[in-house]
């Protein structure tokens, strides 16, 4: 899946993002940080887009959900994939863009760390009374009256325990899956994943596609480990902006790439591939970096995260649509879907078109919110986002408009249990049988793995293993 390695593609024109500015205008104070970090920093537009428009998603997410006008209401975080060339500056204008949730999250965690440092002290004391009841216990026989009484006092002492403080923490970098479904549990529960080195990220917490796009949807995640326990992630957000080489994203895609598609991953992804700026920097004089309104709005979004955050208070503002932009956004829906029959411009991409409707409308409702704080989404606003939408569109058609390979033999392996198991009882096909007379591309071990787990995915089939035999059953 050497997808940046095609000389033709990396350099046709129509396979870039393009952003006219003028797209912009509805979204004042959106555009001028754009249009002055790029100036500052001479990075492509698009790529200033995408990185203002992630650190946008983090701090509106946790505040509104978006309602379209058919009645269905959801969460507006994003995923953001940007792919661009070493040199691009994409390190130096994601610095830039959320130096001011860094700044704010800083001065937060000062606070947060002394909290968290007397409740280490509670705690230790906690434990010492702990253990020592337990040691009393041992000098006590089982049934006496000191032994109830101490059984109580055990009892009573653990509805004691001190509780551990939450830490506002909403961006993560390199963390491991486990350790982000932790903080979204027990610290801040709406977070990103923020990174303009992408290997760091697609290494680590992206490998597990399923909650990723658990967390995207909003549906909930349950959380099952040895070491913490059993929790429920029912109400949080997350957005992720990825920064990341063509090259790293090539080796991404080799390992993951046929399952993050089929899965719908990618689909739910809004794909910016900037055309290089390298060659045309040329310096003519220093030029003054202000975004003060830009400032201004993102910090007062971060108070009101934060109010929100220290009362554990989960609702949130919904932004609609007026009637002009609500029946504009449903003959765009309907005709996406027209595009998707065969012959159309989505025939190939159905799981993208299914899912360009809901970006459209989280992405409008992120730019509105950011800019007047208002829930109204007016014609204007969405006609220039779907522009925008649109424009990663072409990106994502280009790079994943193809049949992958696991679902070319997924749909094979489904055709040939139907053909052996559906008139019988008997639904289940043992998986040595499959490498021995299954289908010819599968009958080798490494590709009926990833059959098998795109169809266990999609609810297909399952798997059934008895001792050492492994079958593969039909659902």
């Amino acid at each position: 899946m050497e997808l940046f390695s095609d000389n033709h593609f990396a350099g046709s024109e129509d396979s870039y993002s393009y952003i006219d500015v003028g797209w912009l205008d509805e979204f004042p104070i959106f555009k001028e940080s754009v249009l002055r970090i790029a100036a500052r920093t001479q990075a492509p537009i698009e790529l200033v887009v995408s990185v203002v428009l992630a650190v946008i998603a983090l701090v509106c997410q946790h505040l509104i959900d978006v309602r379209r006008p058919w009645g269905s209401i959801g969460p507006v975080s994003l995923i953001i994939f940007l792919i661009a060339l070493s040199g691009e500056r994409k390190t130096t204008v994601e610095e830039v863009t959320a130096s001011v949730l860094r700044a704010f999250e800083g001065r937060r965690k000062s606070l947060d760390f002394q909290k968290i440092k007397e409740w280490s002290v509670l705690w230790e004391l906690w434990e010492r009374k702990k253990k020592k009841i337990q040691k009393n216990l041992l000098d006590e026989d089982v049934g006496s009256i000191a032994y109830q009484q101490l059984e109580s006092a055990l009892l009573a002492h653990a509805n004691s325990e001190p509780v551990r403080p939450f830490v506002f923490r909403m961006i993560h970098q390199d963390v491991t899956t486990a350790a982000l479904s932790k903080s979204l549990d027990q610290d801040c529960p709406s977070a990103a994943l923020f990174t303009s080195e992408g290997d760091i990220a697609l290494r680590g917490s992206i490998n597990q596609i399923g909650m990723m796009n658990a967390y995207w949807d909003g549906s909930g995640v349950e959380v099952g480990r040895a070491s913490t326990g059993h929790y429920s992630l029912k109400d949080v957000r997350l957005s992720i902006g990825i920064g990341v080489q063509p090259g790293v994203f090539n080796e991404y895609l080799e390992r993951k790439g046929e399952l993050g598609k089929a899965s719908g991953f990618f689909a739910r992804s809004l794909v910016f591939y900037p055309k290089s700026t390298q060659g045309t920097r040329f310096i003519s004089g220093e030029v003054q970096l202000s975004l003060d309104r830009y400032t201004k709005r993102m910090e007062e979004l971060l108070e009101e995260n934060v109010r929100k955050f220290d009362a554990r208070d989960s609702s949130k503002l919904v932004v609609g649509f007026s009637p002009e932009a609500g029946e504009e956004l449903k003959r765009i829906h309907n005709s996406i879907e027209s595009e998707m029959q065969v012959g159309g411009r989505y025939e190939r991409a159905r799981d993208h078109g299914s899912k360009q409707t809901e970006n459209i409308s989280r992405v409008a409702a992120l730019l509105h919110f950011f800019e007047t704080g208002g829930t109204q989404i007016s014609l204007p606003e969405l006609s220039a986002v779907e522009k925008i939408v649109m424009g990663c569109s072409v990106v994502y058609k280009r790079l994943f408009s193809f049949s992958p390979q696991v679902v070319t033999d997924g749909d094979a392996l489904v055709s040939w249990l139907r053909a052996r198991c559906d008139r019988s009882v008997f639904r289940r096909t043992r998986r040595n049988e499959i490498l021995q007379r299954g289908p010819s591309g599968l009958r080798r071990a490494t590709r009926l793995n990833r059959a098998v787990d795109y169809l266990v995915e999609k609810g297909l089939v399952r798997e059934v293993v008895s001792g050492r035999v492994a079958e593969i059953e039909l659902i």
